[in-house]
């Protein structure tokens, strides 16, 4: 005898935190025959050893007993009407493979069954017999049966059901649907009457069983959470996966995701949607779903939370946490918001429009493209793609040249798991107070100031459904809308959980109108409704100091700043920039007019601290800040000349500027723009030292320029100069 009885291929099975069978995959032999039990349930034995083996426990693998009495029934009827295998024996045939019922198999079986019962304990024979016994089909085991015929766990069976299942080994084809119906029954309450008989069951149990019905059809294996098992499959040996999901979440997502997938089907042609709910603590999911079950659905076989998908906006607060971590900015310092253009990238807001300047944090929350491009200039895309990968995200294939300035914008792709996993990271860092490590590329306060601005729900127009949510329990979210309308998303986290939310097409097909907090959000915010409060992210009592800041820029204050606050900031925010933005000015005592000391004698003079953007900045700024006091002309008798007084709008200086092509082909003109502080200024416009124009009140110039490096500068009427390097492609 061998020294393992049984080496059959075993079917694979995921189960949920609580032990309870999720998903199940067949073997490869294209058997169910779950993995061997390691427990018994104590029903199904009496019912199996009642029927199959009752002298069990007290023979040592045949029961010479039962050898005799078959002997003389058989020897009285000259035909087999009885057979004296014990359990061991079947044991001990099924293990060399159910060979021919011949005498001398008979007496191989028998030598078999003592040998199994030397070396094996009783308790390990019947394990060995209930995982390995035919039910019928290609079904092999109680526990596999169990789920089959009666879509449950063998625990749970019923005397009547446990009873069908013992008598099933015996004669397997009894339990095929439509044939042997009433032999099965009959066997069936032949065991119940033997446990009745035998005082096993009472005698309003054994009336109870013989009126429940026989199982019609097997049922199909659990098919919960398929996406996280087979994605567990590609990384695992074992047959039985004991995961982390809550099956009770997991069956109420995936039925929201099934819902609104199928709303929007309907309404947008968005075939898809996939959600992770993730433990903070763990970092295992809660909840996984990869796609929707609707097979009406195309793609909808394709784990989508494993797929790489551009990420939108999602990825911005990473990059506002690491600018902070370094000291290359404040939380609140002032970012340029107005046209860019670098190495021919040209990106816009949402909105189109331009605010100026904002604060860092504003543009993290209203989602602004433009600063953080600036942002990321200053941090530099390689660096910030470390960052990146010190947080998880495994999918950037490519070098820094190939991302450029869209990285922050949503130009690499990203999985929806790593997404997840990465907002995870910093929440865990944060609430559980981990130590601060020199390889962290992300201090805990700069995690602070990311989910503080991530917490605060004041979104620009376009997201304004956030209105709509009900329950925002601590909750710091960030949507994402790919190019194309490709990818919707929407991550929340809080100190317990994060939720993340994709939809769109698998196939990669954009749908206009489609957008994050518009679809995304509402099913993340459905989630949350399920999930247990979170405490708020509290602020680290380490690694801030206390430092005074400017209130209208956001940086570090200077002698000139008019209002100073003293905040509590990140240690490295002392490298920060300070204020440049506000200056010392001399006014006329009226207020008119600004005035130096050579011209004030009759004017009069006051002096004041005042907060003052650069020309192209104010341009913008002011037509969204009614508030802002710009400063006044110059008083016409002492006339100062300041270059701060002109700017280009567009280009900025080393813009890489690719001409248009018309569709002849023919390049087409570039459009320049320059602004004055100066209402009624004059600007003439010049490139490379040769005159090409003058502008008055919308200081824009067409121009057909030739390729190459160019100087172009602009002079207004009282000598003030701008001038920049462009680089024509």
């Amino acid at each position: 005898m061998p020294e393992t009885l049984f080496d059959d291929a075993e079917s694979s099975l995921l189960l949920d935190k609580d032990g309870n069978l999720m998903c199940a995959r067949i073997a490869p032999d294209g058997q169910w025959r779950f993995p061997e039990t390691d427990s018994l349930d104590k029903r199904f034995v009496s019912c199996l050893l009642n029927y199959e083996d009752r002298r069990f426990y007290s023979h040592l693998g045949i029961d010479v007993y039962s050898v005799f009495r078959a002997l003389k029934r058989n020897m009285q009827s000259e035909t087999v009407k009885e057979g004296a295998s014990t359990l061991t024996m079947q044991l001990a045939r099924m293990a060399r493979g159910n060979r021919p019922r011949t005498l001398w198999n008979k007496i191989v079986e028998a030598l078999w069954a003592v040998d199994i019962e030397l070396t094996h304990s009783k308790e390990e024979i019947l394990k060995l017999y209930v995982s390995h016994a035919p039910f019928g089909g290609n079904t092999v085991g109680a526990q596999t049966a169990s789920w089959r015929y009666f879509n449950r766990d063998l625990s749970r069976l019923s005397w009547a059901e446990a009873a069908t299942l013992a008598v099933l080994p015996n004669s397997p084809a009894l339990i095929h649907p439509g044939r042997n119906r009433s032999a099965l029954k009959r066997k069936r309450d032949v065991l119940l009457g033997v446990l009745r008989k035998r005082d096993v069951l009472t005698a309003e149990e054994y009336e109870l069983a013989l009126l429940e019905e026989l199982p019609e059809k097997p049922y199909p294996l659990p098919n919960d959470a398929s996406h996280y098992f087979d994605f567990l499959r590609k990384n695992s040996r074992t047959s039985v996966m004991k995961s982390s999901i809550d099956l009770r979440l997991q069956r109420l997502v995936q039925r929201m995701v099934n819902d609104y997938s199928a709303r929007y089907r309907h309404s947008n042609h968005l075939e898809n949607m996939a959600l992770v709910v993730l433990d903070v603590e763990t970092g295992q999911p809660v909840a996984y779903v990869g796609n929707t079950t609707d097979t009406r659905a195309v793609a909808s076989q394709v784990d989508v939370v494993q797929s790489e998908r551009s990420p939108g906006s999602t990825l911005k607060p990473f990059l506002y946490a690491a600018m902070m971590s370094c000291g290359e900015i404040t939380p609140r310092q002032l970012i340029s918001d107005t046209p860019l253009t670098i190495n021919g990238f040209t990106p816009s807001n949402f909105n189109k429009g331009f605010s100026g300047a904002v604060h860092a944090d504003e543009a993290v929350i209203q989602s602004l493209n433009v600063p953080l491009v600036r942002m990321l200039s200053l941090h530099t895309t390689g660096r910030f793609m470390e960052d990146l990968k010190w947080l998880g995200m495994s999918t950037l294939h490519y070098s820094e040249d190939h991302y450029g300035a869209s990285l922050v914008l949503g130009g690499a792709e990203v999985k929806l798991w790593d997404l997840c996993q990465m907002y995870r990271k910093l929440a865990r860092k944060l609430y559980y107070d981990e130590p601060d490590n020199p390889s962290d590329r992300i201090s805990k306060p700069a995690i602070w100031y990311m989910f503080k601005a991530m917490s605060k729900l004041n979104r620009p127009e376009e997201e304004a459904q956030w209105t709509q949510f009900k329950s925002m329990k601590n909750i710091a979210w960030k949507t994402g809308t790919s190019w194309g309308s490709r990818d919707a998303w929407s991550v929340g986290v809080t100190s317990k959980y994060v939720v993340g939310v994709w939809c769109g097409n698998a196939t990669g097909e954009g749908r206009a109108g489609v957008t994050g907090v518009g679809f995304a959000s509402p099913v993340m915010f459905d989630v949350f409704a399920l999930l247990d409060d979170s405490d708020k992210f509290y602020q680290p009592s380490k690694g801030l100091e206390l430092m005074s800041v400017c209130r209208s820029s956001g940086c570090l204050a200077s002698l000139d700043c008019a209002v100073v606050d003293t905040l509590y900031l990140p240690e490295k925010s002392r490298e920060a920039d300070i204020c440049n933005y506000c200056k010392v000015v001399h006014l006329s005592e009226d207020g008119r007019w600004q005035v130096n000391l050579s011209c004030a004698e009759n004017l009069g003079i006051k002096t004041e601290k005042r907060f003052v953007l650069p020309a192209a900045q104010e341009y913008f700024y002011k037509k969204c800040h009614a508030d802002y006091r710009a400063l006044p002309p110059f008083h016409p008798n002492c006339e100062s000349m300041s270059n701060e007084s002109l700017d280009f709008i567009y280009p900025e200086h080393n813009a890489e500027i690719v001409i248009p092509r018309g569709f002849d082909g023919k390049f087409e003109e570039v459009v320049f723009s320059a602004v004055s502080k100066r209402a009624d200024a004059t600007l003439f416009w010049h490139m490379d030292n040769t005159y090409i124009g003058s502008t008055k009140d919308d200081h824009k110039i067409s121009l057909t320029p030739e390729k190459g490096s160019h100087v172009l500068s602009v002079v207004d009427e009282i000598g003030n100069r701008r001038a920049v390097m462009i680089h024509l492609k």
